[in-house]
């Protein structure tokens, strides 16, 4: 539809003819804004725009494009900049996709909320003013999630897809449809029964993430609730005063939600261990693949030396594969469906500034109306051909090129980059991908990302710079104005490490050679932070941080696990062991692709689990280094050789993480069960502020902005065992 077309839109098909061209030649000469806003002055009420049940008068037409206009301003777009829209189909094929965040996600799947023994409100300051009161941890998840402040999934307690054919059936959108079946409490959001069976995550697939031997906080709660597997769980469920009011609390806590896990790994972890199916994978020498990071300033090739022997497969291998015979079990099971995406409202847009001064507005208790995209989820239509999922994967989708690509609020023209690749890789022939860039093999992905990507790509680097420097009126493009010309390509990354581009992509500069560090453009080139004042200011107005006393930086000690937990206090020695502080940093004598499962890493240390202690403490348990010990609270159970170090404070001990429970771990004493691992003794704690959203810097970000799982603050008893120990 065009723009005269939607002018046109009130008028009855025989008028069309010569108010169109009345229309087209009024355009010649004013803009389409000016056109909307002189129309809304002399015909407030007349219909403007009809679309289906929708329909806006020139009054409300007039108002909506200046509260667009208004959020494109916040963000610094001026006229003539080039803005990308998020139409609800994706990325290259499909947008929106659908997120999740992690930590809230197995918070409340692995049931790890029924052993909470305190409230949201238990970290109010004196002077708030009860927003938390009452609350409990699941209770803010499920309200972060109700006004779209984080992504939530499933979001509701009704599959997406039939929403989307129920809205169809009422003649309804699927947004105005949602909004009324939430409003009549026929429909709620899954995070306020996430023990409902219809609200079980069932099928789990684990590509190259050892979640049940090194990720998951709280590993025996996955044990038990998600797999339905033996545990050591020894905590109480939560007392009646405790529990949460917004969510409901069944009498049987659900054990083993899944239906399905599968893992596609090269090596044989807990998680390939306690997987329904095991794909193998190919390791790093088998396949092409890249690998670069923020903490580096270098791109990396994976290069075969050998082909993937007997049924392993690359990563892409696998899942192409996966994906034709997904296709072809949709076409009987699925076909095309519209799909009903609650999407969060997101950072380094307008749904940053929806929450003004940090306000609370629940709509579930009359505070505001449930309006998608302001005070809930933006609810969003995707039409999906799963028939089609395989042929998607095969190559980059036409959106792309309309649409570009948008990272940290700037969006790419990549219309060039797609070109290059069409040459470069070659295109698909047939089919809905016909005539698109082939990504097929593993090498032609990799040219993909180089190709898409300012930090490999100098043109893109350089756009990037010249679009922010029209917002913030900074010189910024001479930053990549060297490498403007330079492609990096998969064969120079063959060739040796190869030096990235500095990008508006990333804070920091490596221009003219230097080493990458963070913040160093908006420090020294004064781009505004992408905070609500644009400054790095310290004091955040928002209800929640207010209600925590943190509105300023505040000193918050570790939490008291005795008054939370009754876990005996640190320096209390209990049955012959010693109550210390357990923390589990990242791994000191490990490849971070293997970890410690690996010969020579094994060889340069015990050769299998440690736990670092002070000589004050052992001693006060008659433990030499070496000697077999056990820790043991509340959340389970592990077994582990001493390693005692002047190094360790007393009351502090260190187990490093991701050591896997596969290698020299003896039965447990206590549990008769075979060890544990350094998560049997932690469990996730979610600080109610990381749920806040729609609030500036405040707002979910992809992989960025979002709840952490704090496990710093846990307390154990250490004992030590017989050293004859049994496997």
């Amino acid at each position: 539809m065009t723009s005269a077309d939607v002018l046109m839109a009130p008028f009855p098909p025989e008028e069309h003819a010569g108010r169109l061209q009345r229309v087209q030649a009024a355009m010649a000469r004013r803009s389409l804004a000016a056109l909307v806003r002189a129309a809304a002055a002399r015909r407030p009420d007349a219909p403007a725009v009809v679309a289906g049940e929708r329909r806006l008068s020139w009054a409300e037409l007039d108002h909506e494009v200046d509260q667009v206009a208004a959020g494109l301003l916040a963000q610094g777009l001026r006229r003539g900049d080039r803005v990308a829209i998020a139409l609800p189909n994706g990325l290259d094929w499909l947008r929106p996709p659908r997120n999740m965040v992690q930590t809230a996600y197995w918070y409340l799947h692995t049931d790890q909320f029924r052993y909470d023994q305190f409230g949201a409100d238990t970290l109010t300051a004196q002077t708030g003013s009860g927003q938390l009161a009452g609350k409990t941890t699941a209770d803010v998840i499920a309200q972060s999630a109700r006004l779209g402040w984080m992504p939530s999934y499933p979001t509701f307690d009704r599959n997406p897809l039939v929403i989307g054919a129920q809205a169809r059936e009422a003649g309804k959108s699927s947004k105005d449809y949602v909004v009324e079946e939430l409003k009549a409490g026929r429909l709620n959001f899954a995070a306020e029964d996430p023990d409902a069976p219809e609200n079980f995550p069932r099928v789990l697939s684990l590509w190259r993430s050892n979640l049940f031997g090194s990720s998951a906080k709280g590993n025996e709660y996955f044990l038990n609730h998600l797999l339905g597997t033996s545990h050591t769980i020894s905590a109480q469920e939560t007392a009646e005063r405790f529990r949460p009011k917004e969510v409901k609390w069944h009498d049987e806590a659900p054990i083993g939600k899944l239906d399905l896990l599968t893992t596609l790994d090269f090596r044989m972890t807990s998680s390939t261990l306690l997987s329904d199916i095991v794909l193998p994978a190919a390791t790093w020498y088998e396949k092409h693949d890249l690998s670069t990071t923020d903490m580096h300033p270098f791109v990396n090739s994976f290069n075969p030396a050998v082909s993937p022997p007997w049924q392993s497969r690359t990563d892409w291998d696998a899942w192409q594969q996966i994906s034709q015979v997904f296709s072809t079990l949709a076409v009987r099971h699925l076909g095309k469906q519209t799909d009903v995406v609650a999407a969060p409202l997101t950072h380094d847009t307008p749904d940053a500034m929806t929450s003004p001064h940090g306000r609370v507005r629940d709509w579930k208790y009359g505070q505001c109306e449930p309006e998608p995209g302001v005070t809930m989820p933006k609810i969003i239509e995707v039409e999906r051909d799963y028939t089609a999922i395989g042929e998607m994967m095969r190559s980059i989708g036409p959106l792309m090129d309309t649409l570009g690509a948008t990272t940290k609020g700037i969006t790419f023209d990549v219309r060039e980059e797609i070109e290059h690749l069409k040459v470069k890789n070659g295109v698909v022939r047939g089919g809905i991908a016909d005539g698109r860039p082939d990504i097929r093999e593993d090498r032609k992905a990799c040219e993909m990302i180089l190709s898409l990507s300012g930090t490999t790509n100098g043109r893109l680097a350089t756009e990037g710079f010249k679009t922010l420097e029209k917002r913030t009126g900074r010189l910024l493009h001479d930053l990549s104005a060297e490498h403007e010309g330079h492609r990096i390509t998969f064969a120079d990354t063959q060739r040796g490490p190869a030096p990235v581009i500095t990008s508006p992509e990333w804070s920091g500069s490596e221009t003219g050679g230097r080493r990458y560090s963070p913040f160093t453009i908006n420090v020294e080139r004064l781009k505004p932070w992408h905070t609500l004042t644009g400054r790095q200011h310290f004091y955040l107005d928002h209800d929640w941080m207010i209600e925590l006393g943190e509105g300023l930086p505040t000193f918050r000690p570790p939490l008291d696990m005795t008054a939370l937990f009754d876990e005996p206090a640190i320096g209390d020695t209990p049955d012959k062991g010693i109550s210390v502080r357990y923390l589990t940093p990242h791994n000191k004598w490990s490849i971070h692709s293997e970890y410690q499962d690996n010969l020579l890493m094994l060889s340069l240390f015990r050769g299998g689990p440690g736990i670092w202690m002070s000589p004050q403490d052992a001693a006060k348990i008659g433990v030499k280094d070496n000697e077999w010990i056990e820790a043991v609270n509340r959340n389970g159970a592990t077994t582990a050789r001493a390693v005692v170090s002047h190094r360790m404070p007393e009351g502090t001990v260190f187990m490093y993480h991701s050591q896997d429970r596969l290698i020299d771990m003896p039965v447990s004493e206590t549990t008769g069960q075979r060890g544990g691992n350094h998560n049997s003794l932690t469990r996730l704690m979610i600080k109610p502020t990381h749920m806040i959203g729609g609030y500036a810097q405040q707002t979910f970000a992809f992989n960025y902005m979002g709840p952490t799982g704090n496990q710093r603050d846990e307390v154990t008893v250490i004992r030590r065992r017989n050293q004859e120990v049994q496997y």
